[in-house]
């Protein structure tokens, strides 16, 4: 009976939010994809390896200057499958619409048909295909292919160049990135080729022979970019084809140059940057001569980070037909002034008014109205101060996880000592076990202002002294409470920061998520896993502080007026419900958190503390009965996006296609099952791994009357701790952060226990 009552009881909240998510009911969508552009005659695509806004800003090549002025900007995040893009993955990503892997010996091997000896040279064996009138041919595209296959990622190398040749749309790349002879060792770079070919690595036109470099033994790779040459095959290829790639090779050589043994001084590396970017600025110049904005799309992307350097953002702009001057976004990210480069392949499609392949999983570009900042300065300006946050928030998150890390092993070895035989050190336990549950919320809010320029010592700095501030402060309302209510001291001040915890992240997400973007404990666009809603390590703090809250809240409204009277029990059941239901939908639902594993481990862990609060016992039919409703709450979330258009969907309507659709459902959990073992060497969260089994051994330990005394004292505790067990288990299966969910959620939790502890010590 109650099983049942449970599961009419989710059924009624499915039906809530379909409701609530119809057209019209009014959730924002603050973060949707931009407008699209208009349909164009050709599409130029212009490829400037590794360049930054912050080149642009310092160098001002007029040419770029120029059409960025007229363009829809936005930062490119580069990433494709490792943590590191190659220039090969990035082509093929690029192509496949996807993100893609490459066989590296092989990247960059395309050639000249007639360079070859034609198509009777041996070619067309290798690739099993037919050259005639085709001009250029990669010779490593069923390798590539094949890799991808072995990739779980579902990307099809070729598949915008396949789709293009299908429409009757011609391709042709001007690209050569190879190395002279002086320089030695790998001598051809033509990855660019990956961008455009067709499943076959068949392309129609252009060039990507050595009639595009001549020999300067003074340049980095030995050979540099001929202008004159590269401007008038581009021309050629203008007048006959409808898709041209021009690749600024020599940008690619002096990244490679960047990262070679021994390494050039940086005065080096930047005067050939320098001289590199002023011969791209040349080139586009004169290729720009012959576009016409008003019937002709351009897309500028940098495909490839620094190798030299950690991860960076790179350029992006579209100009042309229907794009005004503004930002760039796509409902990859949904947040104007980021776009992927899986978006390329799309972009391309869609200016040629063609549809895109369902195994492309980028969106296109588009523009939005962004009136801040108005000038096309103001605009890049803004972007290189985007990418040098994104590099100190990156750097930063090794030290601050270290010290969350650190304050905790402080907080239990003094909590161990406590218990066992040196009581004094109860206090300082204490606080720092508050001052670790104060870190996470102070890590997100430094999102409002410019922390960079604190530098990462004096952020450090800064957040471990605002944690010790808020705890001494979570403390005081603590001693307030106390003396007007009879509260239990120890409860409130772990009560008031998880709250706060919780506060936070349910109004950021509300509000658009600002604080999740380049914050330490937010996503990063350079790992480009996620762009809006809850990371995994957002939502493993959140799902542990809202168990926490409801067992808390439970427990102090207990405390307060005693053993609630049956009325007053349904009454804060219905509370405890609600701030639950509530939640999940901040997780769930595809406007905020669109968080497909979130929404698999919350709700059973939310119903499961509330069934413990409701005095219920967690027998197998209740399991099933949550089973059901969790599947219900999560089909009303996808169903929800399903009904949106396919270019603005989320995760959870992705995940739908997947499950009822063509989608390699199976691909996605393998992948993530990859993930997560990756996860336990990349994540110095999963340090409190070990920490946690420690802690609960030494708390095992003790005599079972601490246990249950502690229990007692704290009503709700039992159950928050069961359903906070429940989160971690479920959290590592259905997350592909793996062990570094649980081990978030249990630096919430032990915390939190620590302080109650130690008044019990």
């Amino acid at each position: 009976m109650r099983a049942r009552r449970l599961l009419v009881a989710w059924a009624l909240s499915f039906a809530l939010v379909a409701l609530s998510s119809a057209p019209g009911a009014g959730w924002a969508e603050a973060i949707g994809g931009g407008a699209p552009t208009a349909v164009a005659d050709k599409v130029l695509v212009v490829s400037l390896p590794s360049l930054t806004w912050r080149t642009v800003v310092e160098e001002q090549p007029p040419s770029l200057v120029g059409l960025f002025e007229r363009s829809a900007l936005a930062s490119l995040s580069v990433r494709t499958i490792g943590s590191t893009t190659t220039s090969g993955e990035a082509y093929a990503t690029a192509g496949a619409g996807n993100r893609a892997t490459v066989i590296e010996p092989v990247a960059g091997t395309a050639v000249m048909v007639a360079e070859a000896g034609g198509p009777s040279g041996g070619l067309e064996r290798r690739c099993r295909c037919d050259l005639s009138g085709w001009a250029i041919v990669h010779p490593g595209a069923g390798e590539v292919a094949a890799a991808n296959e072995a990739a779980l990622y579902g990307a099809r190398p070729g598949a915008l160049g396949t789709a293009l040749a299908a429409a009757g749309r011609r391709t042709a790349v001007v690209a050569n990135a190879d190395q002279g002879r002086p320089a030695g060792g790998d001598q051809r770079h033509r990855e660019a080729v990956l961008a455009l070919m067709d499943g076959q690595g068949r392309v129609v036109g252009g060039t990507v022979g050595p009639e595009l470099v001549t020999v300067d033994p003074s340049r980095p790779g030995g050979v540099r970019i001929d202008v004159d040459a590269a401007a008038r095959a581009f021309g050629e290829a203008w007048a006959e084809d409808d898709v041209v790639l021009v690749e600024a090779s020599d940008l690619a050589r002096v990244d490679r140059w960047s990262a070679s043994t021994p390494p050039p001084s940086a005065q080096e590396v930047g005067r050939a940057r320098a001289e590199a970017l002023a011969a791209a600025d040349q080139l586009l110049g004169r290729a720009l001569a012959e576009v016409d904005l008003q019937r002709h799309l351009v897309v500028v992307v940098g495909p490839t980070s620094t190798l030299s350097a950690p991860a960076q953002l790179t350029v992006a702009a579209v100009a042309g037909p229907g794009v005004p001057p503004g930002l760039a976004t796509s409902a990859s990210t949904r947040r104007a002034g980021y776009v992927t480069l899986p978006d390329l392949a799309p972009t391309v499609l869609s200016a040629l008014g063609l549809p895109a392949p369902s195994d492309m999983t980028g969106t296109s570009l588009g523009a939005v109205d962004a009136p801040e900042p108005s000038s096309g300065a103001e605009r890049m300006a803004a972007l290189a101060g985007t990418n040098d946050l994104v590099t100190f928030r990156d750097r930063a998150v090794g030290p601050v996880s270290v010290a969350f890390v650190v304050v905790q092993l402080l907080a239990y070895g003094l909590g161990a000592l406590a218990m066992r035989r040196r009581p004094g050190l109860r206090r300082p336990a204490a606080f720092l076990a508050l001052v670790s549950l104060a870190l996470p919320p102070l890590t997100f809010l430094s999102g409002l202002v410019a922390y960079p320029s604190l530098g990462l010592v004096g952020y450090l700095a800064v957040v471990v002294t605002g944690a010790a501030a808020l705890a001494g402060a979570a403390l005081a309302v603590a001693a307030a409470s106390s003396g007007r209510t009879g509260l239990a001291r120890p409860l409130v001040a772990p009560l008031v920061l998880v709250g706060l915890v919780l506060l936070v992240l349910v109004v950021d997400v509300a509000a658009g998520g600002r604080l999740q973007l380049n914050t330490v404990f937010g996503y990063s666009p350079t790992v480009a896993g996620r762009f809006f809603g809850y990371g995994n390590l957002a939502f493993a703090l959140l799902a542990a502080s809202a168990v926490m809250v409801v067992g808390g809240g439970w427990a102090a409204a207990t405390l307060v007026a005693g053993a609630p009277e049956p009325r007053r029990r349904r009454i804060q059941l219905a509370a405890v419900t609600a701030v639950s239901a509530g939640v999940v939908v901040a997780v769930g639902h595809p406007s905020l958190g669109a968080d497909v594993g979130g929404v698999l481990a919350l709700v059973p862990g939310v119903v499961v503390v509330v069934a413990l609060l409701a005095g219920w016992r967690v027998t197998p039919r209740l399991v099933v009965a949550i089973g059901v409703a969790t599947v219900m709450l999560l089909g009303a979330f996808m169903a929800v996006d399903l009904i949106r258009p396919v270019e603005d969907r989320t995760h959870l309507g992705r995940t739908a296609a997947a499950l009822f659709g063509d989608g390699p459902l199976a691909m996605i959990v393998e992948r993530k099952a990859r993930a997560n073992l990756e996860i336990l060497t990349s994540s110095p969260v999963v340090l409190l791994v070990p920490v946690i089994l420690v802690v609960c051994a030494v708390m095992l330990a003790r005599p079972p009357a601490w246990l249950g005394r502690l229990q007692l004292r704290v009503p709700g505790l039992r159950a928050a701790l069961v359903g906070a067990l429940v989160l971690g288990v479920l959290g590592a299966a259905f997350n592909d952060s793996g062990a570094a969910v649980p081990a978030m959620m249990m630096g919430v939790v032990l915390p939190y226990v620590t302080v109650l502890a130690m008044a019990e010590a």
